[in-house]
């Protein structure tokens, strides 16, 4: 396990310098194996990855009872986000026991935020990820215009989706509170960042590292039933 630990430290120490976005290190809620992976923060320990795909702000992609989670929180003006989107869709499309959790974290001002709501909007209409998508390949940085257009040709009746947002203001501003509040717990810097399992990745990755720690993960869930 710990090799292949190594392997995957190394992979996204390349994928640091493919997206550009500077260092990128893996932490881990549990004992490491490895010198290479060090311990996330205490209150992070106590805290635990399950926690993280409950509360308003988890929205679940994927297989809901999949045996390995990918929490993601991301900003759609985030350029390294738009970058592992389609990794992200293409680990799900071929892993079927993937579950994967969307954190909304708009972090990039006003146009972000209003994405972000439009986003969760989506989901009262079961519009959710093919608004997702079509915000996450958006070119250039974000408007209201560009933000609309994009909903809309998604599917997503807009209207309806503002009167959901003013009915359900409480809801989506509880979700907004709790990602900020876990990213300061996870000392998250910026977007994107990953709670693979048990590991703690700021940063992006590429499909390959994705599947390494999938891979990972999985493989110590077998060991820990056996033991």
């Amino acid at each position: 396990m710990t090799s292949r630990l190594a392997t995957t430290l190394l992979t996204v120490a390349v994928s640091a310098a493919v997206f550009g976005a500077g260092a990128i290190a893996i932490q881990s809620f549990v004992v490491p194996t490895s010198a290479a992976a060090t311990a996330a923060p205490p209150l992070v320990a106590e805290l635990g990855p399950d926690a993280l795909t409950r509360g308003p702000s988890a929205v679940v992609v994927g297989n809901p009872r999949g045996d390995v989670t990918v929490v993601e929180y991301f900003d759609y003006q985030c350029p390294v986000c738009r970058k592992v989107h389609p990794f992200l869709e293409e680990l799900v499309a071929e892993d079927k026991n993937v579950r994967v959790i969307h954190k909304h974290w708009p972090v990039f001002g006003a146009a972000s935020i209003y994405a972000a709501k439009i986003a969760l909007a989506a989901r009262w209409q079961d519009r959710y990820e093919q608004v997702h998508h079509a915000f996450m390949n958006i070119p250039g940085r974000l408007d209201e215009e560009k933000i609309r257009k994009a909903a809309s040709e998604a599917g997503l009746d807009l209207a309806r989706a503002e009167r959901d947002l003013k009915e359900r203001d409480a809801q989506v501003d509880a979700a907004f509170k709790e990602v900020s509040a876990q990213a300061a717990m996870l000392q998250l810097q910026g977007t994107p960042g990953f709670v693979i399992g048990s590991y703690l990745i700021p940063g992006g990755l590429d499909l390959k590292t994705m599947k390494e720690i999938v891979a990972e993960v999985r493989a110590k869930k077998r060991v820990d039933k056996q033991g």
